[in-house]
């Protein structure tokens, strides 16, 4: 009934790497407003975005900043917003795992993603304000 050795909780080579980059990694102090009232960090729910607008913006970065439209990592940027089990992203996480893909340019896409997300969820319809501005401007210049 008694067993030798450590678990692997125990065992500092199986130790939570995310956890660690989490604490050695600088991030956007956007990621940490906190709600006026209370001392909670302001979390983008997903139900209040309309992820519509949300694709085209995210498949044009991607491919700004990979230099040609890459699917795999427009579908996991996608999906890491889509998980209909987390409807609120945790903007530290998505820069970590979205790293291996956009190298040094994950912080300013994860940046500007979030900067959206958060107009998004507080304006009617889903729709972030910056957007339907530069759309009028170009309507505007069109004519």
């Amino acid at each position: 009934g008694f067993f030798k050795g450590t678990s692997a909780d125990q065992d500092r080579r199986f130790s939570d790497k995310e956890l660690k980059l989490l604490k050695s990694m600088k991030f956007p102090p956007e990621f940490e407003k906190k709600v006026p009232c209370r001392l909670l960090p302001v979390r983008v729910d997903m139900k209040k975005v309309n992820m519509e607008i949300i694709r085209p913006w995210i498949a044009k970065k991607v491919t700004e900043l990979v230099g040609f439209e890459d699917e795999v990592v427009i579908e996991y940027a996608m999906g890491l917003l889509e998980d209909p089990n987390y409807t609120t992203p945790d903007p530290k996480k998505m820069q970590i795992n979205l790293m291996g893909f956009l190298t040094s340019s994950t912080p300013a896409f994860m940046k500007a993603l979030w900067d959206l997300l958060l107009e998004s969820q507080d304006s009617p319809g889903g729709v972030p304000v910056s957007m339907v501005e530069a759309k009028k401007e170009e309507l505007r210049k069109a004519r």
